[in-house]
């Protein structure tokens, strides 16, 4: 333990902030507010960094060759939250793979079989399952032959184990007001002695509990989770360094399509990928009610349908600029340039409100549609440029922040300024031209604003 200790003080260097050890089982104490059934030869190592300091899978990866081939030794790393899950409310391990069923042995079995289907995906490490590192328990396995034969059944065992290791109650001792329970106990056996408990079954044969039953040494479940009324069983994972999220739910998916598990089994993925398709679909909506405020804002405005509908086509051409800005980056469309879009909704149609206002009142004055359109685009074309640059500058810090806060606001930002870009050429360049072709196709090709 000090020699792991000594390891993570050498790698955190003047970076650490706190680092605990627990050594064993710790004593019972009334202030602690959770329990952990952990075995006796075990320890614990908290460390805790700075947030300048390297992250804590660099720290595993540095850390993890120099222990692996320790003799009689395990050693199980996991890292905590990092500050983006926190932003984003979510905790725990990134890649979580719930198997619900009623079956302890089979979600045992599934669970198993999945870590080590995960296990073997590069793109996951730190692979863990919720039945594994539980307690020890002996698991009591009746002869069904040998004990009816001799008159014995499963609540004399549990009578004769009961009274071997929490003593029988025998009567009740009164002192004063109060009644106590007093309690006959014999010395606590170990679990090898257990098989040799005597006790005598209903027909009055003097037995052993060895005769009828066997105990069989196994491993508890750490946790036992329910959800829908049903057991369930998790199965956790972590990104390892150098893939992204998307990559590492792939091959997740990959893993659970490829292994076989018992029948009667629900295996979905939760954590932060169900957080994020709920995310998503509430974001869908809100950039679907965005366009809707938006259009009715703009025909109450303009009092008709094609200059709303010609400002709107501002935001495909915008979606241009968003794919052209993220694909050669290689960033995925995620919650965070979803709300980029959202914002970008309302941005992008600015330039050509701008444009065509000042094209209505020409074209009210009497100037010819496509001449007012072309003067309107010179009006207005430095208010326009200066509107956008300076969008874009604002967001050029957050674009281009280090540190891991960087990845929650970068992609945002990444979002907003392709897409501005590109909706600030189409309304210089493309938005005059629709507005020919539907104001040509409705009402012909020379119309005052007045007549429209």
């Amino acid at each position: 333990m000090s020699t792991l200790e000594e390891a993570v003080r050498q790698a955190a260097g003047d970076h650490l902030e706190a680092i605990q050890a627990e050594v064993g089982r710790l004593p019972e104490d009334d202030r602690l507010v959770t329990t952990e059934l952990t075995e006796e030869n075990t320890a614990r190592l908290l460390v805790r960094m700075s947030a300048e300091g390297p992250a804590g899978s660099q720290i595993v990866s540095a850390l993890s060759p120099s222990f692996t081939d320790l003799p009689g030794t395990e050693i199980e790393w996991e890292v905590g939250t990092s500050a983006l899950a926190e932003a984003l409310g979510s905790s725990g391990p990134p890649i979580v793979v719930e198997i619900a069923g009623q079956s302890l042995p089979d979600l045992r079995a599934a669970a198993t079989s999945l870590r080590d289907s995960l296990a073997t995906r590069e793109e996951l490490w730190n692979v863990r399952s919720s039945f594994e590192g539980g307690p020890p328990e002996l698991r009591i396995e009746l002869d069904r032959a040998m004990a009816d034969g001799l008159g014995v059944d499963l609540e004399t065992i549990a009578r004769v184990l009961q009274s071997a290791l929490d003593g029988r109650k025998v009567t009740l001792l009164s002192v004063g007001d109060e009644e106590r329970h007093v309690v006959l106990s014999l010395p606590q056996p170990r679990p090898e002695e257990l098989a040799g408990l005597r006790f005598t079954s209903s027909a009055g044969a003097d037995l052993v509990l060895g005769q009828v039953a066997r105990f069989v040494p196994t491993e508890g479940a750490r946790e036992v989770f329910r959800r829908d009324q049903r057991r369930v069983a998790q199965v956790t994972a972590r990104i390892t360094e150098g893939s992204d999220y998307p990559r590492a739910i792939a091959a997740a998916n990959d893993a659970i399509s490829s292994t076989e598990l018992p029948p009667g089994l629900i295996v979905r993925l939760a954590g932060e990928e169900e957080e994020r398709e709920r995310a998503t679909g509430e974001l869908r909506l809100a950039g679907l009610l965005a366009i809707v405020l938006v259009l009715m804002v703009l025909a109450g405005t303009f009092e008709s349908l094609l200059q709303p509908l010609t400002v709107l086509f501002a935001i495909p051409l915008a979606l241009i600029g968003v794919a052209c800005t993220l694909g050669p980056l290689g960033r995925p469309v995620g919650v965070m340039a979803l709300l980029g879009l959202i914002v970008l909704a309302g941005v992008a149609v600015n330039d050509a409100v701008l444009l065509i206002a000042a094209a209505r009142r020409l074209m009210a004055a009497g100037v010819e549609r496509r001449a007012a359109l072309a003067r309107a685009a010179a009006i207005r074309l430095r208010p326009i440029l200066m509107t956008t640059l300076t969008t874009v500058l604002v967001l050029v810090p957050l674009a281009a922040g280090a540190g891991e806060a960087a990845e929650l606001r970068s992609p945002m930002a990444y979002t907003i300024i392709g897409g501005i870009v590109t909706s600030t050429l189409g309304s210089l360049l493309v938005l005059p031209c629709l507005y020919l072709i539907l104001a040509g196709r409705g009402r012909g090709t020379r119309r005052t604003e007045a007549e429209v």
